[in-house]
């Protein structure tokens, strides 16, 4: 049994009360005003009930709980005999309770329709004030209490309206996620999956100068497909230190030389951060590879400012800093743009025979 479930039947019970206690006069009508009792008195249970699907002991005290309120009210409605007035003061009272429940509840699970429940059953409750000290004087006269009453039919429309619209919104949402997650794999278990083929084969050929181009035009396009996956399907919230040792992993398995990592301090980034950093180490790894025929190549983090280091052992290229940038073409450019894109500084060092230092420093 569900709050949702439980509001739902007493609102309709006490809204039935309502209407035949309208339609009905005499003996019959209190019939009517017993069922309204009991319907307002359900739905202040209901507002003080557990969520979700209620524990066994609990069913067992709230059910029967329900039933004997609803029993005791009807019974001594019909019984007594009770006028209108002290009725609509019960119910008033007991309708204040259940939107002071309802109010609490929607606060805790930040639910606007249960707040705009609450609205309507203050509205209903002032109503029924309202009727209770002044009756009104003819049928054909309009009270303030039918005006409160419309004005929470109107809340309770407005909240359900909202309720819907964000029904709509959510399965829409789901819908595109779930397709975005159709693509992304289709897209990993057929273009990527060949992709790879083709690197493994391109890597015999790495002797060539066409065989370096080869490898080089398979790793970007492999590169590509993953970050189209990732757009698709972007991975959870995950720790900078544990990516870059998880991508260090992959890389070594990938280009063939021993990657290390070292995590001086753990620094807790954003994901476009992460993502930016991630895919300038994959670039600079890679190069170190298959451009300057690295074995090592060690990757440093720091934090306070943010700094990442990447350094090899490869062959290195033209002297001094920050000079080659125009030598191994797009890819350390685009390292660069990577870096300034996320507000970081980027610098190359290399020296011929001597290796090369990448390194990325955020405020």
């Amino acid at each position: 049994m569900t709050l949702g479930l439980v509001v739902l039947a007493a609102t309709s019970l006490a809204v039935a009360g309502l209407i035949v206690a309208d339609a009905w006069s005499g003996e019959k009508a209190r019939y009517a005003i017993a069922g309204n009792l009991a319907g307002t008195a359900l739905l202040a249970i209901a507002a003080f009930a557990p969520t979700g699907r209620l524990r066994v002991r609990a069913r067992r005290i709230l059910l029967p709980g329900a039933l004997l309120a609803a029993v005791l009210f009807a019974a001594t409605s019909y019984v007594a005999g009770l006028a209108k007035a002290p009725v609509q003061i019960a119910v008033a009272t007991t309708l204040l309770v259940a939107a002071v429940g309802l109010a609490r509840r929607a606060n805790r699970r930040d639910e606007p329709l249960l707040r705009w429940i609450a609205v309507a059953v203050v509205l209903g409750a002032f109503a029924k004030v309202d009727y209770a000290l002044i009756p009104p004087i003819g049928a054909q006269a309009v009270h303030l209490g039918d005006v409160l009453r419309i004005m929470g039919w109107v809340a309770l429309s407005v909240g359900v309206v909202g309720e819907l619209r964000t029904r709509m919104r959510v399965r829409a949402e789901t819908a595109v996620a779930l397709e975005r997650r159709r693509l992304a794999r289709e897209l990993h278990d057929g273009v990527a999956q060949e992709l790879a083929f083709i690197r493994r084969r391109a890597g015999r050929l790495s002797e060539s100068a066409d065989g370096l181009e080869i490898l080089g035009a398979a790793d970007r396009a492999l590169e590509d497909s993953r970050r189209a996956i990732e757009a698709l399907v972007p991975p959870a919230h995950e720790r900078l230190d544990v990516a870059l040792e998880r991508l260090g992993a992959r890389l070594a398995t990938e280009c063939g030389v021993e990657v290390q990592v070292n995590v001086r301090e753990a620094a807790d980034v954003s994901d476009e951060v992460r993502a930016e950093l991630v895919r300038i180490i994959s670039e600079a790894t890679r190069n170190a590879a298959h451009h300057g025929g690295a074995r090592h190549v060690r990757v440093d983090l720091t934090a306070a400012p943010l700094a990442v280091r990447i350094i090899d052992d490869g062959s290195g290229f033209r002297d001094g800093a920050n000079s080659g940038l125009g030598v191994a073409g797009y890819g350390l450019i685009a390292m660069r743009e990577r870096a300034e894109l996320v507000g970081g500084q980027f610098s190359l060092e290399s020296v011929r025979g001597a290796g090369t230092l990448v390194q990325v420093v955020l405020p």
